[in-house]
């Protein structure tokens, strides 16, 4: 199979509604996957759901304990900041199976300090802090797929 031949395929696909194909013959081999483009389609248009629907349910609850509640929630979430995924992989807390976490809950990182591993296409992309800063929850799961800007990390600026 020759480039141009490929460079085909791939648009015919792109434009198709399948998510994976396969093909096999005397020239080679050839495997497009598609479907991490859709998970992440599918997950912008949930959250942007969960974003309408939060907004929905403010507007229902008039009452002045309710404000109270939303004014309490705000002042506790003051500082607090997120390390996002800057790409689409699979998220690894440590370097290796036996290896300690680059960092856990309650550790004070550095500007540059590694915080986790994002594995994108068989590379191992390490991830910095990019601000001086404490850890108050670690939201990404071990091993799990990541979206490109989910939030890994619930953190304080120091």
């Amino acid at each position: 199979m020759n480039f141009n031949e490929v460079k085909e395929l791939i648009s015919i696909l792109d434009d198709s509604k399948l998510a994976y194909f396969e093909m096999e013959n005397g020239d080679g081999y050839i495997k497009i996957d598609k479907s991490m483009s859709r998970d992440y389609v599918s997950n912008k248009i949930q959250n942007e759901v969960s974003t309408i629907e939060n907004k929905e349910e403010k507007q229902d609850n008039d009452t002045a304990s309710s404000k109270e509640n939303i004014t309490n929630e705000v002042k506790t979430e003051e500082g607090v900041e997120f390390i996002k995924s800057p790409i689409v992989g699979t998220f690894y807390s440590k370097s290796s199976p036996d290896a300690e976490p680059f960092i856990q809950k309650g550790d004070k990182i550095s500007k540059g300090d590694i915080v986790c591993i994002v594995e994108a296409m068989k590379l191992m992309n390490e991830i910095n802090a990019e601000f001086d800063c404490e850890i108050v929850e670690v939201m990404a799961q071990e091993g799990k797929m990541v979206q490109y800007g989910q939030e890994l990390f619930k953190v304080k600026k120091l």
